[in-house]
């Protein structure tokens, strides 16, 4: 296979690297003469250079300032290369890959991630699928966009998340359709391209990623008022709240909400997703989530608890108001349900 295009990979690290050490397994293995012999060998003639973050990370440790390394290795090479190829471990690859679809989506260009359950090392390692099927979608015309290419998968940057540690199968495309699959004849079969989730229009240069005063919280059965306000002390300037259903939280214990309201009003977003593998929030649509909307949180529709973190992020430091964070959010979901629904 031959190809005009140049394709830049950019390593991070992660398992699909990794070598055993007496401490486990560690990044270090031979990647780039991996590499070299891969594509050689399933993309005769393809034109591509290896770019790799130093130190490497192991994924656990990845952070908003290591997606932005990241970033700035795609821009660096923005008009020199056609396609962008990340190896990522599959820990926060999730978190990674929505934060590239905010930063990166309006380059137009395909960035695909990808990585291993199983170091390249070993025999029955799925990286070498998983590394041609990137390849394979980063060189596709009918694709240019951010993503994720797993076990015969091409999913949304923003709604792929990981839903397994060890099977093969690690990701799924969480509320949209995936963008594309590979057939049992090894045909890549594009689907209908599902509707965009939101996107911040800033502009086409954002400002850089940085860490943020962010909490995910949960709710749980029996979660004590005083407990979820210690953690809103002092009040972060994010929280993702990961609640029942379709928006839902216990209306009968007014220090809970109170203590959400307290946060909103000091300076804190607070955005509403469900614990539910699938589905949407919609605040309000239950008399018992009614309290909830009361306290100044805004929906984050069908968005993941990764897209939220990475969006989130994005947007507290693009340097916005907490006010004016509430109405991107506010607006692009919105947008986005009008444009799924039904005609």
């Amino acid at each position: 296979m031959t190809d005009s295009r140049r394709v830049l990979v950019v390593y991070t690290g992660g398992t699909l690297g990794m070598q055993l050490t007496d401490r486990g397994w560690e990044p270090g293995a031979d990647l780039p003469g991996w590499l070299d012999e891969l594509v050689a060998a399933d993309f005769p003639g393809l034109r591509w250079d290896l770019v790799s973050l130093d130190p490497l990370i192991d994924s656990s440790n990845a952070g908003p300032r290591d997606w932005q390394r990241i970033i700035d290795a795609v821009r660096e090479h923005e008009h020199s290369h056609d396609a962008f190829v990340v190896l990522h471990g599959t820990d926060t690859m999730g978190f990674c890959a929505a934060a590239l679809h905010f930063a990166l989506g309006s380059m137009g260009k395909p960035v695909v991630l990808t990585g291993a359950q199983r170091s390249f090392v070993v025999d029955d390692s799925d990286a070498p699928s998983n590394v041609r099927g990137a390849l394979r979608c980063s060189l596709d015309p009918r694709f240019s966009s951010v993503a994720i290419w797993f076990d015969g998968t091409l999913m949304a940057g923003h709604h792929a998340t990981k839903i397994s540690s060890e099977d093969d199968h690690a990701f799924d495309s969480v509320n949209i359709a995936p963008l594309a699959v590979l057939t049992d004849e090894a045909q890549l079969v594009f689907t209908e391209e599902a509707a965009a989730a939101p996107v911040a229009r800033l502009n086409e240069r954002p400002k850089p990623y940085r860490d943020v005063d962010l909490v995910v919280l949960t709710l749980h059965p029996g979660l004590r008022a005083e407990r979820l306000a210690a953690q809103l002390t002092p009040p972060p300037q994010a929280v993702v709240l990961r609640a029942y259903g379709t928006g839902n939280a216990p209306d009968n214990d007014p220090a809970l909400l109170e203590a959400l309201s307290a946060a909103s009003a000091a300076g804190s977003v607070v955005v509403v997703t469900t614990q539910c593998p699938h589905g949407a929030v919609h605040l309000g649509q239950y008399a018992v989530s009614q309290g909830l909307l009361a306290t100044g949180a805004v929906s984050g529709g069908d968005l993941t608890t990764d897209a939220l973190v990475a969006w989130l992020t994005f947007l507290v430091c693009q340097d916005l108001s907490p006010a004016q964070i509430r109405d991107v959010v506010r607006e692009a979901i919105s947008e986005g349900q009008r444009r799924r629904a039904p005609d």
